[in-house]
């Protein structure tokens, strides 16, 4: 690559002196609007030029260039010619119009190959302006070089001359669907030949009308026209074995100061992606996709879904075929310990597909490898947990109604309470019963029990404990029996946590999901502490936790102690009507979902364009409508009859109690050799020493509870009734 030797034009006859040094040629300074704009223009003039040469030495060509670049408003340009058309390309004219409209550096950089072009392009960083002649063969050879680098889609290109020059060539350029080409050649009448397409006329004539699209191999000709003017089209293929599609794109009479060009991105512009088959690679997920059975090559068709109607749309819109198949591992897409990936993003990453068509969920990780489309839906993952039932538990059936603090409480209020009422028994001067720890145990129990008393409490601290202690009991006695009811006729909602720190501070659940989904990526590489706890606690310690499919994850949670985690939409498509199961409130690693495409795709800003247009339009949101099921309230639960199962606490209660009966019986057989015989013995004796008046009667009523003195108060003190017969031995009494 050199720069173009620079010659000075004395008149339009005299011979032009040519310069053999590469000297820059600095344009005048001039003044606009109190601005001083620097022109600074590499201009070729050679002896010998004549004035139709090319596209540029024409007055409509010349003014059409310098009105692209102030509509443009181009900052640089660099135009490109070869050794052999150095001075027959570029007059001095087009550097005097350029540098009157502003400041715009204009550079003529003489290239060879695609490799000159290339080193300009990185020494620019892509900016700018690149113009290339199709004057000559030469120069059209060099375009197609250029074209056939992958050049095209790095910076803005404008190709003037006539298309016709590729033709002579034999050789069309590479024009991939997202180059930034723009053709401008003189009043120019194409005629199109295309590939016999159906509902695609074969032969077609581009026309002033805006906005045709055709597919194309070009015959370009040139009539004179009273009118003159320029015309600007473009031109792409979905594939290189794929004839151009050209498309116009507007015309320009020498009389406008602006060039028209159209305002919408180009991939706006190019729909039409007729005879492009894409390697589809998809896994059912519903609502998203639903598929047929794989043969033995995993090819499959979607047979339905929300992602597919979105799929058809762009199909429709754009002309393409697509055909799909599984991948092998059946996987969405993780790295593994290697660095490869898996799955669906693996099929993209090693060129076997080429585009996901199911809902494959952004992240981080996997933007890294594919280009995602805009995200169709955004989805979250929550709990699955058996639903629970009708005296669904078994060791907890009645012990349940109270918490253990409720039931802590109760036991110390059945311990302490008995004692006061002792207490206020003895010490009371007004009572005449003395209540023993026994019977004031007994009354206790039996209180909880909604059992009266044989008991006759006359003082008044005696009988608020007494109150007390039947208050409270009835209060426990009400809530437990209430709960006990609700348990056998109502079925509670809660299952015993709420979140996923509830079901870690639990630790008795089991918690698991799908291997080899964006769950396992993100709980493997997460930074939150609670995730990076519940996969070293719940998880990573049991493999069995992570399953193949949600089918065997519900399956868990049904019968097993186990929580699985799925992503909402797939539960309420497929297991909404299982009663058995339900989702716990609360959703975890929400992201966007949906289609992918590999990295630097151009297809991909074609798609994103028009979903951009069906989501504007609610064309997504009434297909999402279409596939959501009909909820299923699982409220009318049928009536369940008590077995053993529910009633075994209450046998193992009652089991309890026999065992420990049985345990003190030999213990109180015991005691009655020991003692209890010998206090019978007395007993009788008593009796019968009372039978022969031996033993005198108590003092009459009337002394008991009306004493005249200090002395028979004392009296009475002493010789109060006992409830647990023991006849003391009295003293005998003179009245």
């Amino acid at each position: 690559m050199q720069r173009a030797p620079v010659s000075q034009s004395v008149t339009g006859s005299q011979a032009l002196v040519s310069l053999n040094s590469h000297i820059p040629l600095m344009l005048p300074v001039m003044m606009r609007t109190t601005r001083t704009l620097l022109v600074m223009v590499m201009v070729v003039v050679v002896q010998g030029a004549s004035a139709g040469a090319g596209f540029l030495h024409t007055p409509l060509g010349r003014h059409f260039f310098t009105a692209f670049l102030r509509t443009h408003q181009v900052a640089g340009a660099n135009i490109f010619v070869t050794p052999e058309t150095v001075g027959q390309s570029v007059p001095v004219s087009v550097a005097r119009e350029v540098s009157a409209e502003g400041a715009c550096s204009l550079s003529v950089v003489v290239v060879r190959t695609a490799k000159d072009v290339e080193a300009t392009l990185r020494r620019n960083r892509g900016e700018g302006l690149s113009v290339a002649l199709l004057d000559t063969p030469q120069q059209a050879a060099v375009f197609v070089q250029v074209s056939e680098a992958s050049l095209l889609s790095q910076s803005a290109w404008l190709v003037l001359g006539a298309f016709t020059a590729f033709e002579e060539l034999q050789r069309k350029p590479v024009l991939p669907v997202d180059n930034l080409v723009t053709f401008a050649s003189f009043n120019t009448t194409t005629t199109i030949t295309t590939t016999p397409t159906p509902n695609i006329t074969t032969t077609t004539t581009i026309t002033p009308a805006p906005n045709t699209t055709t597919t194309t191999s070009t015959t370009t000709t040139t009539t004179n026209n009273n009118n003159p003017r320029v015309v600007l089209f473009e031109a792409y293929a979905v594939r290189h074995d794929l004839p151009l599609v050209m498309k116009r794109l507007g015309e320009w009479r020498g009389f406008r100061r602006e060039v028209p060009m159209p305002r919408e991105d180009w991939s706006e512009r190019r729909t039409n992606l007729t005879g492009l088959h894409l390697r589809c690679v998809t896994m059912p997920q519903a609502p998203f996709v639903y598929v047929s059975k794989p043969d033995e090559d995993n090819n499959v068709e979607i047979t339905g879904g929300f992602a597919k109607d979105i799929w058809d749309g762009l199909q429709e819109i754009h002309g393409f075929t697509y055909s799909c198949k599984l991948p092998a591992d059946r996987n969405f897409g993780i790295v593994t310990g290697d660095g490869k990936w898996t799955g669906l993003v693996g099929e993209l990453v090693e060129g076997r597909a080429d585009v996901v068509v199911t809902s494959l969920d952004h992240n981080d990780e996997r933007a890294k490898a594919v280009s995602f489309l805009i995200g169709l839906r955004e989805i979250g993952y929550r709990l699955v947990a058996r639903r629970p039932g009708l005296m669904d538990q078994t060791w907890t059936s009645f012990t349940s109604e109270l918490v253990p603090d409720a039931w802590l409480g109760t036991v110390a209020f059945t311990l302490l309470a008995p004692p006061f009422l002792v207490l206020c028994s003895v010490v009371s001067p007004f009572e005449t019963e003395r209540v023993t720890f026994k019977d004031a145990y007994i009354l206790a129990i039996g209180a909880f029990a909604v059992q009266g008393s044989w008991l006759e409490v006359r003082s008044m601290s005696t009988r608020i404990v007494f109150i007390t202690i039947f208050v409270a009991t009835l209060v426990v006695y009400a809530h437990y029996t209430s709960a006990l009811v609700a348990l056998l006729t109502v079925t509670s909602t809660s299952v015993g946590f709420s979140s996923l720190q509830d079901l870690l501070a639990d630790g008795s659940f089991r918690l698991g999901f799908t291997a080899g989904t964006l769950l396992e990526q993100e709980f493997k590489n997460a930074r939150h502490s609670l995730f990076q706890d519940v996969w070293e606690k719940l998880v990573a310690p049991f493999p069995g936790n992570l399953v193949t499919d949600d089918l065997e994850g519900i399956s868990k949670v049904a019968n097993e102690k186990y929580i699985y985690l799925i992503e909402e939409n797939i539960f309420n498509s497929k297991y909404g009507e299982l009663c058995r199961v339900m989702l716990v409130k609360g959703s975890y690693f929400t992201a966007q979902t949906g289609f992918a495409l590999p990295h630097d795709s151009p297809l991909t800003k074609i798609f994103d364009a028009q979903l951009f247009r069906l989501r504007d339009g609610g064309l997504l949101s009434r297909a999402w409508r279409r596939w959501q099921p009909v909820m299923t309230h699982c409220t009318a639960q049928q009536v369940v009859a008590i077995n053993l199962n529910h009633l075994f606490t209450a046998f193992l209660l009652l089991l309890l109690g026999i065992i420990v009966s049985l345990t003190l019986l030999p213990c109180e057989r015991l005691h009655w050799k020991t003692v209890g015989k010998r206090k019978a013995v007395r007993t009788q004796q008593m009796k019968a020493l009372h039978d022969k008046g031996l033993v005198p009667p108590l003092p009459p009523p009337d002394i008991l509870y009306h004493p005249s003195s200090s002395g028979e108060l004392a009296f009475a003190r002493r010789y109060r009734f006992n409830t647990q017969y023991s006849p003391p031995i009295v003293p005998s009494i003179t009245y």
